[in-house]
C-alpha cells in the first residue's frame, strides 16, 4: 500500500464513515487527490463509497495492520517513542476523567449532565484540557520525526482549542465536529495501530 493509500485508508477506519472532503481536510490534502485515493481502495476492496461517503470493509483492519508493521517498524523499537508513550496513558487516563468531568457534574452525590450553566466550572475544565492537550507536544513531535503526516494532530488540537476559547464549546467533546475529544480519539486509535497495539479495555 502506498503511503497515501495508508493515510486516507486510516482515517477513513478512525472516523468509521468519511466523505473525501473530510478524509482531505484531516490530512491536508486536495480533494481530488482524496478522491482518487478512495477510488483505489474501493477497488481493491478495502473500502466501499455509498451515498458520497467511505466506509472500511473487513479487509481495511487487516491491511493497515500489515502495512503499519512494515512502515512503523523503526517508530516500535524506538526507545524515545516507547517512553514517551508510556507517559501519554497517564496523560489520557486524566484527560478521559476531565472529558467525563465536562459532560457530567456532581449534584448531592449524583452525576447529572453538565448544562454548562456554571461559567467558572466550564473555564476551569477548559484550562485543564488545554493543558493536556500541550502535553501530547513532545510525543506528537517525536511521531512527525518518524511520519510528517503526525504532525497534522497539533493543527487540528490547535484548531478545535481555538474554536473553544472563541466560545464554541461545542467544539469540546461533540462527535460530529473536529472536537478536542474527536481529534484525541483519533490520535489515541493511530499511535496504537502504528505501534501495533491493541487498545486496553
Amino acid at each position: 500500500m502506498d503511503p497515501t493509500g495508508y493515510d486516507v485508508l486510516n482515517v477513513v477506519a478512525l472516523k468509521k464513515m468519511a466523505t473525501a472532503a473530510s478524509v482531505a481536510h484531516t490530512l491536508g490534502l486536495d480533494v481530488g487527490t482524496a478522491q482518487d485515493a478512495l477510488r483505489a481502495l474501493a477497488d481493491r476492496n478495502l473500502v466501499v463509497v455509498a451515498g458520497g461517503a467511505a466506509l472500511p470493509t473487513d479487509a481495511a483492519g487487516p491491511a493497515l495492520a500489515a502495512a503499519a508493521a512494515a512502515r512503523y517498524a523503526a517508530l516500535r523499537d524506538d526507545p524515545a517513542v516507547l517512553g514517551q508513550v508510556e507517559r501519554f496513558e497517564t496523560v489520557n487516563a486524566q484527560f478521559l476523567t476531565t472529558i467525563s468531568a465536562w459532560q457530567q457534574v456532581d449534584v448531592g452525590g449524583r452525576k447529572v449532565a453538565n448544562d454548562h450553566t456554571d461559567a467558572e466550572y466550564d473555564d476551569k475544565i477548559i484550562g485543564r484540557m488545554d493543558k493536556l492537550v500541550a502535553r501530547l507536544d513532545p510525543l506528537i513531535d517525536t511521531l512527525a520525526g518518524h511520519d510528517g503526516r503526525f504532525a497534522g494532530y497539533a493543527t487540528r488540537f490547535a484548531a478545535a482549542m481555538g474554536e473553544v476559547d472563541a466560545g464554541r464549546p461545542e467544539y469540546v467533546s461533540s462527535p460530529t465536529l473536529d472536537s478536542v475529544h474527536t481529534v484525541w480519539f483519533e490520535f489515541h486509535e493511530d499511535l496504537l495501530r502504528a505501534l501495533g497495539r491493541d487498545r486496553a479495555e
